[in-house]
């Protein structure tokens, strides 16, 4: 990907939700990275210290994490324009407790906590964009929360395809049926279901 797409999409993104001059941006260009990540390859790893968040520009990223018992649990898929990283650990100079792994061969514009925090100070703008997104995420982790306390496999496996058409060609099913936290095999009986009651 040619770096000058990759910033101009950054560009817009910003524009959509906050006013950002050019002269502005000039400086935001300067303090993100773009770095091409290969399919299966890690953009973070539970343990990293010293990591940057990450603006996706192009890909596909899973977010999961680790249990005791060494078993995964998907958070979310992160597509274009999404955001990836360990905010909590981000911000709060911790190790990451989360992975992000490319589910295809990506993109990402990576921004370091002190580049970012110098950014805030310097474009007031960039600190309101930041508030607005984690404004999103937490709406979409409680939706996310309400779906699965109170929705039955099949509403929140229907609910992932309307947001995502087409993820099933690109995600394997043991990872989409982590995500709805629910076996492999539950997902293939469901789907079973689905297609013998069309």
């Amino acid at each position: 990907m040619e770096p000058s797409k990759a910033y101009h999409q950054l560009f817009e993104y910003m524009l959509q939700k906050v006013a950002i001059t050019e002269a502005d941006f000039d400086l935001i260009k300067s303090k993100f990275n773009l770095k091409h990540i290969q399919k299966k390859e890690y953009f973070l790893k539970e343990g990293s210290k010293n990591f940057s968040q990450g603006f996706v520009v192009g890909g596909a990223l899973r977010v999961y994490y680790t249990d005791q018992k060494a078993l995964e649990h998907v958070l979310y898929f992160a597509f274009s324009d999404w955001w990836v990283g360990d905010l909590s650990a981000f911000h709060f100079n911790d190790a990451a407790t989360l992975n992000v792994q490319a589910l295809e061969d990506s993109y990402v514009l990576e921004i370091t906590i002190d580049d970012l925090e110098s950014l805030f100070e310097q474009v007031p703008a960039l600190e309101r964009l930041f508030r607005i997104m984690a404004q999103r995420t937490l709406a979409v982790l409680q939706k996310r929360l309400f779906m699965t306390v109170s929705a039955h496999a099949e509403e929140r496996y229907n609910e992932l395809l309307q947001r995502h058409p087409g993820i099933e060609q690109l995600v394997a099913q043991h990872q989409i049926a982590s995500y709805l936290g629910i076996l492999p095999e539950s997902l293939s009986r469901m789907k079973k279901k689905i297609l013998n009651a069309k």
